[in-house]
C-alpha cells in the first residue's frame, strides 16, 4: 500500500508518493530565473531558494515541494487535492509514447484515470 498526494495539472488529475512530498507552497513571490532552462518555471525566495519546474503544464497558482535523491525542487501545479492510498497492485505500468518519460504508472480511480508522476525522473528535468 501506497499513499500519494494527488494533484492537477494542464487539466489531467496526477499522484506521487508522499514520501516524496515536503510541503506545499503557492507561487507567490516566484520570480523568473534570467534565461532560464527548459521546463524551468521560475525560482521561489528561501534558504535555500528553490527552483520550481513546470514539465506537466506551465499554468497553475501552487507549488509541489518534492525531495528526491538528495534533490529538493518545487513542482508547479494547479492545485493539490488531498491524499490517496493505493494498493500496489492497482498502479499499471507506465503508458507508452512518452517522449520524456516522466510517468511511472497509471491508476484508474473510480473510472478516472491519474497519472503516477516519477519524482527521480522529475528531478531530471532541473
Amino acid at each position: 500500500m501506497t499513499t500519494m498526494v494527488c494533484f492537477q495539472a494542464a487539466g489531467a488529475a496526477y499522484c506521487i508518493p508522499v514520501q516524496a512530498t515536503r510541503a506545499v507552497r503557492t507561487t507567490s513571490g516566484m520570480i523568473a530565473l534570467p534565461a532560464p532552462g527548459p521546463d524551468i518555471a521560475g525560482i521561489l525566495p528561501g534558504k535555500p531558494p528553490l527552483t520550481v519546474i513546470s514539465p506537466l503544464g506551465s499554468g497553475g497558482t501552487h507549488v509541489l515541494v518534492v525531495e528526491t535523491d538528495d534533490r529538493t525542487f518545487g513542482l508547479l501545479v494547479e492545485s493539490v487535492t488531498g491524499l490517496q492510498r493505493v494498493i500496489d497492485a492497482d498502479i499499471r505500468p507506465q503508458p507508452d509514447g512518452q517522449g520524456r518519460p516522466l510517468i511511472s504508472g497509471t491508476i484508474d480511480n473510480a473510472g478516472h484515470l491519474v497519472l503516477v508522476a516519477d519524482p527521480t525522473a522529475l528531478a531530471a528535468r532541473l
